[in-house]
C-alpha cells in the first residue's frame, strides 16, 4: 500500500506531466494593427467640379491575405508573425482606407468602392493591383503597385500606371509599430498619385 506522501507526490506529476503535454505556455499577447487613412493638407488637389470617383477592385498577393504579418527574409523567402497580425483583413483595410485617402485629396465624399457602393455614375474608375507591400530583408518597407484608370466619357481606359515605392527607414528588427507607420505613409504616397493622375485628366 502507497503512503500518502508517495500519492500527493505522484498527483503533482502527473498534474506537472499534463500541464505541459497540453501545450500551454506563457507567450507575449498578440498585437492588431491597422494601416491608417493620412491627414492630408486641405485641398490637396482642387477640381473645378465635384468628382464621383469608383474604385472598382483593390488586389493583393495571396500571401498578404493571412492576418499574421508577412515580412521577408530574402528575395524568396517569407516570414509570418504569430505575435503581430492585422487587425481585420488587409484587402478590405487598403480599399477603405483609400476611399478616404482619395475623399481627402479630391475634396469629394462621392467614392464608391465594392465594401459601399456609390448610386451615382463615376466620373473615374480606378483598378489598383498591389504587388508587394512588406518589409524587405534590408530591414525597408517596399511597396509595388499599378493601377488602371478609365472614364466615362471614354470606351478604353485612359492609362496604366505604376509606382515603386520604398520607405527612407531602416525598421528596427521586430519593432512592427514602426514598420505598419512606414506603411502608412508610403501608402498615402500611393494615394496621392493616383489622386494626381486622375486630376491630370481634369485639366
Amino acid at each position: 500500500m502507497r503512503s500518502p506522501l508517495s500519492k500527493i507526490i505522484a498527483s503533482v506529476f502527473l498534474a506537472c506531466l499534463l500541464y505541459g503535454c497540453s501545450g500551454v505556455s506563457s507567450t507575449a499577447p498578440i498585437r492588431y494593427y491597422l494601416v491608417d487613412p493620412i491627414k492630408y493638407p486641405k485641398e490637396q488637389f482642387k477640381a473645378d467640379r465635384s468628382l464621383s470617383i469608383e474604385i472598382i477592385s483593390l488586389h493583393i498577393p495571396q500571401y498578404l491575405e493571412r492576418f499574421h504579418i508577412a515580412t521577408r527574409t530574402s528575395k524568396s523567402q517569407l516570414e509570418f508573425s504569430e505575435a503581430h497580425q492585422w487587425g481585420e483583413n488587409l484587402r478590405k483595410n487598403l480599399l477603405r482606407t483609400m476611399s478616404r485617402n482619395l475623399s481627402a485629396l479630391l475634396s469629394t465624399l462621392d467614392i464608391g468602392t465594392p465594401l459601399n457602393r456609390s448610386a451615382s455614375l463615376p466620373d473615374y474608375r480606378v483598378q489598383i493591383h498591389i504587388e508587394q507591400f512588406e518589409l524587405e530583408s534590408n530591414q525597408k518597407v517596399k511597396l509595388v503597385a499599378r493601377w488602371q484608370l478609365s472614364s466615362k466619357a471614354q470606351s478604353k481606359p485612359l492609362g496604366v500606371f505604376n509606382a515603386e515605392l520604398q520607405g527612407e527607414e531602416t525598421i528596427k528588427k521586430g519593432n512592427y509599430e514602426q514598420m505598419v507607420l512606414v506603411m502608412r505613409q508610403l501608402y498615402g504616397d500611393l494615394c496621392e498619385r493616383i489622386a494626381k493622375t486622375i486630376i491630370t485628366y481634369e485639366s
